[in-house]
């Protein structure tokens, strides 16, 4: 399935009021992704709210009153705030998108099942890299399916890189160094797009020579946890 077709089922499912969980590796794409997704649905005027990061009850409820803005559940509790946004929603069905999801209590979960029904449609967007964690996300029933994020092919992948490498005005790498690189990205432009930020800023070359391994290194633990895992001053220590 083409990278648009993929986008346009699930603009369908989450329209219809779906509850569907997106998994996959860091990097792959995801979080551009419910971005554009957000976009579209603003632009037909459905409500839709994003939460960048979901890690309890409290961030569905702020991406819930993003969605449903003309709502006053500012003084109240946030149970009763649920409680009206719930209502709102009834009447005019809206998304949520929560990018993210982490740690997500029993009452998320319980919250979030009570908005099935063609109350609002769901996207939760989950960071995997095993088998065994996509098996217990499958098993917890977040959503009424689970679907892998498609991943970038390698030629296209390739030409992602090149034509975001000349924008930027880094020099082309040898072949060795840009296979290399590529294979790293296993399929994620999000990871191939912070390698590129890293290497702007010019501290793996060593004497002409590009410090790769610790380049792929730092891009990885960029992703992972905000910060590179070494440093930059760590190339000259590969």
């Amino acid at each position: 399935m083409s990278p648009a077709r993929f986008e346009q089922a699930l603009l369908a499912r989450l329209a219809r009021g779906e509850h569907v969980v997106l998994y996959g590796p860091r990097g792959a794409g995801k979080s551009a992704l419910a971005r554009r997704l957000h976009d579209h649905f603003a632009q037909q005027g459905i409500p839709c709210g994003l939460a960048t990061a979901t890690a309890c009850l409290n961030d569905i409820t702020q991406a819930f009153a993003q969605a449903y803005p003309g709502v006053d559940q500012q003084a109240l509790p946030r149970r009763w705030a649920r409680t009206r946004l719930t209502a709102a929603a009834d009447r005019h069905e809206g998304v949520l998108l929560l990018d993210h999801v982490s740690v997500v209590g029993t009452a998320a979960i319980g919250f979030l099942r009570r908005l099935r029904g063609g109350i609002a449609g769901v996207l939760l967007i989950v960071d995997t890299e095993k088998e065994s964690e996509q098996r217990r996300l499958r098993a917890r029933h977040l959503g009424t399916c689970a679907i892998p994020m498609r991943l970038t092919p390698h030629a296209q992948l390739r030409s992602l890189w090149r034509e975001v490498c000349a924008g930027q005005g880094l020099p082309t790498l040898e072949p060795h160094y840009e296979r290399q690189l590529l294979r790293a990205a296993r399929g994620r432009p999000g990871w191939l797009l912070t390698c590129v930020q890293l290497l702007k800023e010019g501290a793996h070359w060593r004497d002409g020579l590009l410090h790769a391994s610790v380049l792929c290194l730092d891009t990885e633990a960029l992703l992972r946890h905000g910060k590179r895992l070494r440093g930059a001053g760590a190339a000259g220590t590969e």
